[in-house]
């Protein structure tokens, strides 16, 4: 087995100021994708909910800014050229944010690039 090589005192130098930045934290549950920024959470449809779907026409936000939600409650409706899906939030809380464009141009949703398809900001309400 090869003997792995040691970076050079020049590396390490060059790495304690150019720290490699730490990719988010994905999580994924029945289809939504979720990931925590601060207090707040973005939440968007998973790419393998997507591919099964097929082409998505037509999307509906059934959310807007400042509502409160329940955990499992319906967030976005999609229809395909296979099936109508309802996707639902997988934690209870309070909207922030919608992304518009996405509802406004749902051929969008089919571009396979799952973090900039995100649905809303929502904040957990720890009562």
């Amino acid at each position: 087995m090869p003997e792995q090589q040691r970076p050079s005192v020049w590396e390490l130098f060059k790495s304690f100021f150019h720290p490699k930045k730490a990719e988010p934290k994905v999580t994924t549950l029945n289809g939504v994708w979720w990931e925590q920024r601060h207090t707040i959470y973005r939440l968007g449809i998973t790419s393998d909910a997507i591919q099964q779907l097929g082409k998505i026409s037509f999307a509906d936000l059934l959310v807007e800014p400042d509502q409160v939600m329940d955990q499992d409650q319906d967030i976005l409706e999609v229809e395909s050229d296979k099936t109508v899906q309802n996707f639902k939030t997988p934690f209870a809380g309070t909207v922030v944010d919608v992304n518009h464009f996405l509802i406004e141009n749902p051929d969008a949703i089919n571009s396979n690039r799952q973090l900039e398809n995100w649905v809303l900001d929502i904040r957990i309400d720890f009562d």
